[in-house]
């Protein structure tokens, strides 16, 4: 029979007969027993098993029963067949039908047997579930009796597939022990060439090949570098052969080009020539090490027969290669660093003092320290190039003072052009090794000679490709001679020096920029005090933080500031606030905090102070500013008034002290007392002052804030596009409150967030109603001083878009020019976040504020509003109608819409629509209303008229 059939080295003995009893967990015992009951029934001189390997396309033979005669080999047969080789198991496979062949017959199947040697045979497919699982093959054909194959085939198909798969599982198990013992060697390994060579003798056995090969990639090439039999012998000779392969192994090349396993077969175009011919090599497979882009070279199992590889041998190869590959890199990298201990020391340390460095000139300490330990030298220098091109900044290490002073005196301060060496090192950027330093010329002889210089290393100062100046370490006892291998060295740790010396400049930038942040966000950009937020952070530290301090707060509102920037205009006011800061800081002590609140207000925080501390500092803070502040020649006077309030005396609220200071403020200030302390039995208007206030906080708890809604007209097409949302209180015992009553209050004591997010929530809650109405529309809301303060503002606007599904463009944010004032830094930020999520922004009361122009250029503003004090005598006051001519020339150069607001009759609206106005609100479109009255509203009114007036609502 055909020796791929039956090969006599690699098969299996027939097990001892087996009892008739077995096991029903023995599917393999099973399997032999139905061969060997079938084989007897039917008088058959042989009766084989094969697998079908679907995966693979290959016919594995599995177990046989044999006629023990003279004349009959009763070995199993072992060697896998691919399907496409072998026509009489193909057929049976694909046609999942009985065939019998005869070696005397003409068709495929029947020239398959003859040259096999076998004169007939009866093929029977397996099935388990419609698969085919296997065949069963009888010889001669003639003992195929149909009844019992019928009663067999069945129940050795279930056998058959449970044997495969439990022989799977141990093969598996197998290799996976083989994979483990790989990566337990790897650690063991006393060298490259041992673990590798322990590899392709257990990979060449288990995957029941002659040898296994490992190439290595090296220089861009694959090199062999291992080979291994599976019965453990060497053979000097082959060995010598393999390691000076004149040619390449193609198949090994195309792999390692792909990165996929590949096959192939002796004469074909990737196993032929030298490699065949030198080592019988008939059928081979071969896999990446590593994982693609990243190989290390190539794996190869070859055998001297020409044969197929099992699914499990090709995933035992795979999985081998890919463990191998990870190896190989380890231990190339490990080998790599133990040649060079000394450099990678060195560099650690850099790093991790370069860690810590910050700014050029510490890093470039650091890289001198490194270089002077790798070269062995006495001393190091790090020399910085200034701005203007002169040797500025010098850091010495381990130099004496005298030396120090000799390198200040010739070199700090001199142009760096003018010095050999630091023109060599521009050009090049490579270090510089000098071995006898009185007779180079890069150095001045008799500079090296002041300062003891015998031999020197020169290394460039790097941050990317920017030349910053050169670290320069030296021997002073002797000269000295450095290796090539040493030069190296000092090259790498250049390059890492140059990565510290960068990174260190990054880290300075970015302290420089968090310190600008920190200032920015706790100090007034007009005057560089604290800031509001800064005031009540320490404000909270202090009252509420451990030990219970007392304190005292003082609130500052200057006196007659409005008419100096009524009369002399806002440049001159800011520049009085600038002034009056220094005066009011000069009476206070260290630890006592001085802040601008906004517009000209001050408030001042006395740490541990009691009342007759906070009235003397009162009573110098008025006096400091008695003197006239001169501006531009002009003398002018302001006074302030201040309020008081103590804690824990007025209690220990920081929103409380704040409104109570504030209330003694006003106090004050009517009385002309120039200061006040909050007494519980204040003035009528204190009282009620704080009642409304502490109303307030319950109305926030409670639904007594209400919205109301004025319409917004598109004058050019008569349409009402949106609202503005204002705020009103329906207090139980007062009625509705106008928002001029209790906002002031809301913002003196902290409360604005609360309440701008409850004006946000019910006014998206609204538009989400009306839109889902089939009604387009946007909403305008207002926000404050303390709004624009809050980082957290964005986010939480976004969280309420999302909630309700509104589109960030139908909401419109209106703020002042004064709001902006507030902290202009802080606010900007802001702003930023909320147009980032698409929400407009509306410059509210336009014109009425300060510095308008200036913030229409900076600030991402997409809406103007003009105040309605422009629009109240616009049809009889011309100069009132060229201003809202020109502001609506304004918008439409910077391209931003124009709403006016104030609109009380006809006769300004049609002016308006004449001029071109974009939107308009006031009583005379409609009054604000509550959200239930609107859509009523809006469906009653007849239509508005875009030309020749508009149609009054009934």
């Amino acid at each position: 029979m055909s020796e791929q059939w039956r090969h006599p080295r690699s098969t299996l003995r027939p097990r001892p007969p087996v009892s008739p009893t077995v096991s029903p967990y023995d599917a393999e015992a099973a399997v032999e027993q139905m061969l060997s009951r079938l084989r007897a029934s039917a008088g058959a001189t042989r009766v084989s098993v094969w697998v079908h390997e679907a995966s693979t396309r290959m016919a594995v033979p599995y177990r046989q029963s044999v006629v023990e005669t003279g004349d009959t080999d009763p070995e199993a047969p072992r060697t896998a067949v691919l399907l496409a080789s072998t026509p009489f198991l193909a057929a049976v496979v694909r046609s999942r039908q009985s065939l019998v062949a005869r070696a005397d017959g003409r068709r495929a199947s029947d020239r398959d047997l003859a040259a096999r040697g076998i004169r007939s045979a009866h093929g029977e497919p397996l099935l388990v579930d419609g698969e085919v699982v296997g065949v069963l093959t009888v010889e001669p054909a003639a003992a195929a009796a149909r009844h019992l194959l019928r009663q067999v085939a069945p129940k050795l198909a279930v056998a058959l597939a449970d044997a495969w798969t439990r022989r799977s599982e141990k093969r598996r198990t197998a290799q996976a022990e083989v994979l483990l013992g790989l990566i337990e060697s790897a650690s063991q390994a006393q060298s490259m060439d041992h673990l590798l060579g322990a590899a392709c003798r257990q990979l060449a056995e288990l995957g029941e090949v002659e040898r296994a090969c490992i190439f290595l990639l090296e220089d861009g090439r694959l090199v062999p570098r291992m080979a291994g039999y599976a019965d453990g012998r060497r053979d000097r000779a082959t060995w010598e052969q393999f390691r000076n392969a004149p040619v390449g192994l193609q198949l090994a090349e195309t792999v390692l080009r792909t990165g996929e396993p590949m096959t192939a077969d002796k004469d074909s175009g990737l196993l032929s020539g030298w490699w065949v011919d030198s080592f019988h090599i008939a059928s081979a497979l071969a896999v990446p090490l590593g994982r693609s882009p990243h190989l290390a070279g190539v794996l190869t199992l070859d055998s001297t027969r020409v044969r197929p590889f099992s699914e499990d041998v090709r995933r035992l190869a795979a999985a081998a290669g890919a463990h191998l590959g990870g190896v190989i890199e380890q231990a190339r990298t490990s080998q790599a660093r133990a040649a060079s201990l000394t450099t990678a020391r060195v560099v650690r340390q850099m790093l991790v003092d370069g860690a810590g460095a910050t700014g050029v000139p510490e890093a470039a300490e650091v890289l001198a320290r490194a270089v002077q330990r790798l070269a062995g030298t006495d001393r190091s220098a790090a020399y910085l190039l200034g701005d203007d091109g002169t040797i500025g900044e010098v850091r010495h290490v381990d130099w004496p003072d005298a030396h120090k002073q000799v390198v200040r005196t010739r070199l700090v301060g001199r142009p760096a052009a003018d010095v050999p060496l630091w023109r060599l090192t521009a050009e090049q950027r490579l270090p510089v090794f000098v071995e006898d330093a009185l007779s180079s010329h890069l150095l001045d002889p008799r500079l090296a000679r002041a300062i003891d210089l015998c031999s020197y290393v020169s290394v460039p100062l790097l941050s990317g490709d920017r030349l910053l100046g050169l670290v320069v370490t030296g021997s002073v006892s002797e000269p000295r001679t450095w290796s090539p291998a040493l030069r190296e060295a000092v090259r790498q740790v250049t390059l890492e020096g140059a990565l510290v010396v960068e990174n260190a400049a990054l880290r300075a930038v970015e302290r420089l920029r968090l310190q600008q942040l920190a200032t920015e966000a706790h100090h007034d950009p007009l005057t560089g005090l604290a800031n509001r937020r800064r005031f009540i952070e320490q404000l909270e530290a202090t009252v509420y933080g451990a030990g219970a301090r007392a304190c005292a707060v003082l609130m500052i509102d200057l006196d007659r500031f409005k008419e100096i920037n009524d009369s002399f205009g806002h440049s001159v006011g800011d520049d009085l606030l600038c002034l009056v800061g220094p005066r009011l800081q000069s009476t206070l002590r260290p630890g006592d905090l001085l802040a601008r609140m906004g517009g000209d207000e001050f408030a001042v925080l006395l740490p541990d102070a009691d009342a007759v501390r906070a009235q003397d500092v009162a009573e110098r803070l008025g006096a400091a500013l008695r003197d006239a502040f001169v501006l531009d020649g002009m003398s002018l006077h302001v006074d302030a008034s201040i309020g008081i309030a103590l804690c824990p005396d007025h209690g220990r609220d920081r929103s409380l002290l704040l409104a109570r200071a504030d209330t003694a403020m006003y106090v004050a200030k009517r009385g002309r007392h120039g200061f006040e302390v909050w007494a519980p039995d204040g003035t009528p208007a204190s009282r009620d002052r704080l009642e409304t206030l502490e109303q307030l906080r319950t109305a926030l708890d409670t639904d007594q804030l209400d919205v109301h809604y004025q319409p917004k007209l598109e004058l050019r097409t008569g349409a009402v596009i949106g609202v503005e949302a204002l705020v009103r209180w329906d207090h139980p015992q007062r009625g509705l409150l106008s928002p001029d009553v209790f906002l002031p209050l809301a913002e003196q004591a902290g409360l604005m967030r609360r309440l701008a997010l409850r004006v946000l929530e019910r006014s998206l809650r609204d538009l989400c109603a009306w839109r889902a109405a089939g009604h387009d529309l946007s909403v305008a809301v207002n926000l404050s001083v303390s709004n624009l303060q809050d980082v957290a503002l964005p986010g939480q606007v976004g969280m309420l878009l999302d909630a309700f599904g509104v589109p960030a463009a139908c909401l419109i944010l209106e703020i002042t020019e004064d709001v902006l004032m507030a902290d202009a830094a802080r606010s900007q930020q802001v702003l930023t976040g909320l147009r980032r999520l698409g929400v407009r922004m509306s410059i509210d009361d336009y014109g009425t504020g300060y510095s308008s122009l200036s913030y229409l250029r900076a600030l991402p503003v997409d809406e103007l509003k003009l105040d309605r004090s422009f629009v109240s005598h616009l049809t009889r006051d011309e100069r009132a109608a060229a201003i809202v001519r020109s502001t609506l020339q304004l918008s439409l150069d910077l391209g931003m819409r124009m709403v006016v607001e104030g609109v009380e009759d006809a006769a300004t609206l049609a002016a308006l629509r004449a001029w071109g106005c974009d939107y308009a609100q006031g009583y005379h479109i409609a009054r604000p209303m509550p959200a239930r009255q609107f859509l009523t509203w809006l469906a009653e009114q007849p239509a508005w008229t875009p030309r020749g007036g508009m149609a009054l609502p009934s």
